[in-house]
């Protein structure tokens, strides 16, 4: 049986190496900040770790575990009490204003559309944040005219070409269809759909299947052949045994008698995960949730947009740690 990428798997993953503490705990003595362990989640939900247009169907097997080599030396203690925490974490995480935000730039860099009046044929998520570095580089030299001047004629250009894609956006074109199927308007659909996923493959796995001794590099297999070729995700829930996915399936089967999405939207605690971050406030936000599948990109510039690499003059030096640190952080996002 084949699956997408399941909402669930990930944390399944987690817990199938070993018991587990509480997901604080695991994230912060891994070093793994809140932004990283909610790209993951956001990446194996939607079943994509690239950046970038949507050109091309996805592998229905991609998924990951972050930093999974790591784990059997560092975490120990409540498998089943760590399965609930990260079930509410997950829960918690897809109910925020975080999530909304996050998943909507997602969803716009990976629109399969690219202006074909730009010689350098930028995606959308490039020219925005393009956009925004050009801002600033007029906004950090306001007494430089030459250098405003061009940099006001790379901001016309870059916005020309935005208004060039969401124009074309609003016609057919080249794998729009499989776009929206990966990157639904409303991304209840998408969990729903998920969660669904997880319950009937968590049926097909077989917890007292058998393994063999390990080999001189200290892997085991599956001693029924048909096993071995089995998932990923059937692998991972495998591994984390019945008692972990028992946690799952009844809190995916509660989950799935109530709402999925809140319309209204929690911010995201500062100190849920990983290291501490400034944040203004932790009370409760309303974000619109759209509730068709029609195709809509918001065309303003967000404050978080991630995107391809891009090449534009400013005056000032980068070191190299400064570039390796936004490096980590474009792949982070």
């Amino acid at each position: 049986m084949k699956t997408k990428q399941i909402l669930l798997i990930s944390i399944v993953g987690i817990l199938s190496i070993s018991a587990s503490q509480y997901v604080d705990d695991i994230l912060s003595r891994l070093g793994i900040e809140a932004q990283y362990a909610q790209y993951n989640i956001r990446s194996n939900f939607i079943g994509r770790f690239d950046n970038g247009p949507l050109d091309s169907r996805v592998s229905e097997n991609t998924f990951k575990i972050p930093y999974a080599k790591l784990l059997p030396s560092i975490i120990a203690g409540d498998k089943t009490g760590a399965a609930k925490e990260l079930c509410h974490y997950i829960k918690n995480y897809i109910n925020s204003e975080e999530f909304i935000i996050s998943y909507n730039e997602m969803r716009q860099d990976a629109l399969p559309l690219r202006d074909s009046q730009d010689p350098n044929r930028r995606s959308l998520g490039s020219l925005k944040s393009e956009l925004k570095t050009i801002e600033l580089n007029i906004k950090n030299y306001p007494n430089d005219v030459a250098y405003i001047t061009e940099q006001k004629k790379l901001k016309d250009q870059a916005q020309a070409s935005i208004d060039n894609i969401m124009e074309a956006s609003k016609k057919p074109f080249p794998n729009k269809e499989l776009w929206e199927q990966t990157y639904p308007t409303n991304p209840e659909v998408l969990v729903k759909k998920r969660l669904q996923e997880y319950l009937a493959l968590v049926n097909t796995v077989d917890f007292s299947a058998k393994l063999t001794a390990p080999d001189n590099y200290k892997i085991q297999k599956f001693v029924n052949p048909t096993y071995e070729s089995k998932s990923p995700q059937w692998k991972a829930c495998y591994r984390a045994g019945k008692e972990v996915n028992d946690v799952f399936t009844s809190f995916a089967n509660e989950w799935l008698k109530g709402e999925i999405i809140a319309s209204v939207k929690t911010k995201m605690s500062d100190t849920s995960i990983g290291p501490k971050e400034e944040t203004k406030s932790n009370s409760m936000t309303t974000t619109t949730v759209m509730e068709n599948n029609t195709t809509q990109v918001n065309d303003s510039p967000t404050e978080t947009e991630k995107t391809e690499s891009v090449s534009v003059p400013t005056k000032a030096k980068i070191s190299l740690l400064d570039k390796m640190k936004a490096k980590a952080k474009k792949i982070i996002n």
